[in-house]
């Protein structure tokens, strides 16, 4: 969406919608209600663009992140912060939360600041609903943008993403081959990378005959306590023997509540994680994880970034795959 493409929605001429973008001249009032329709409905975002855009490079890129709390984004800050000053750019970092409104808001503010691109890391900022993605299409009209594991196909987009699906589904392989009956797949976010993993998993347990539907995917509270009471329940009123887990911090948390419950892992469950963390490493006993190459990923977003900001060709979508750690949760 650009403004020619407003003119041509609302069927008024270039200069009126510039009129109305920019508030300068007379414009009917009715003439302009026509063209806010248009923008509101295409979720474009023109003024903070506009303010913040210059000829010439600021060097700055714009980093995206829901929770820097969270090691697997922190680490991706760390990789793309250090890759950026490799190439002379400076990061300019915003921590939106989840809620929409926020994150509208961060995208605006990095746009005023004329940044060169944009930085999403990752899925939680994909919406289920294109509406609801508006805002990072209406980014992209102007400048780069950058999606790390997450995916969306608009112009001016770049997704590049490990493949979680098959990652899970060996994770998954892994459990069920070692004699495993009755897996859960636990989470606490349903995001587009969930997905892909619970894909993963569905086909692993199909594959071995093992009948699967949607009580076995476990959406569990965020948050230390919330999440180790929920996993006591599900080790107390279900059959579970493994417990496929979608990062390694709910996975070591499974395996405290799992000694609580004095159950041997992985005798009597066994447990995998995914990111290949520190959470995994330090665990007793060591938690088998797939190792989803962050570095790696950050790396080529930066190279990719690159070479879109000097005019060059680049994939729309970059997937690449990560491979399976094995250790002592699940019987290996």
């Amino acid at each position: 969406m650009n403004i020619y493409d407003i003119s041509k929605q609302s069927g008024v001429s270039i200069a009126t919608v510039s009129r109305v973008i920019n508030n300068s001249g007379y414009v009917a009032e009715k003439t302009r209600k026509k063209v806010m329709e248009v923008i509101e409905k295409n979720s474009y975002s023109p003024n903070a663009f506009a303010r913040g855009m210059s000829t010439s490079s600021m060097k700055t890129v714009g980093i995206l992140t829901t929770n820097i709390r969270d090691l697997y984004q922190a680490q991706c800050v760390y990789y793309l912060e250090q890759d950026l000053k490799k190439h002379g750019y400076t990061a300019m970092l915003c921590c939106t939360g989840d809620e929409q409104a926020a994150k509208k808001e961060h995208v605006e503010l990095l746009a005023s600041r004329s940044v060169d691109a944009l930085i999403f890391i990752g899925s939680h900022f994909v919406e289920k609903s294109e509406k609801d993605n508006g805002y990072i299409y209406a980014a992209s009209n102007h400048i780069p943008v950058f999606l790390l594991n997450g995916c969306l196909s608009h112009s001016n987009i770049y997704s590049i993403l490990c493949d979680d699906e098959k990652g899970c589904y060996e994770l998954t392989k892994c459990a069920l081959d070692h004699g495993a009956k009755s897996p859960y797949f636990l989470a606490t976010r349903d995001t587009f990378s969930v997905q892909r993993k619970w894909k993963g998993f569905k086909k692993s347990c199909k594959e071995h005959d093992i009948e699967i539907d949607d009580s076995r995917f476990r959406l569990l509270e965020d948050g230390f306590e919330q999440l180790g009471s929920q996993v006591f329940s599900i080790l107390q009123d279900t059959d579970i023997d493994a417990a496929i887990c979608v990062d390694d911090e709910i996975a070591s948390i499974v395996e405290k509540v799992a000694d609580y419950c004095k159950r041997k892992v992985p005798r009597d469950l066994q447990i995998t994680g995914y990111n290949d963390s520190i959470f995994a490493k330090l665990a007793h006993p060591a938690i088998s994880s797939f190792d989803n190459r962050t570095a790696y990923m950050c790396s080529q977003a930066i190279y990719g970034l690159v070479q879109v900001l000097e005019g060059k060709e680049f994939p729309e979508e970059t997937m690449y795959t990560g491979k399976v750690v094995l250790r002592h949760s699940t019987n290996d």
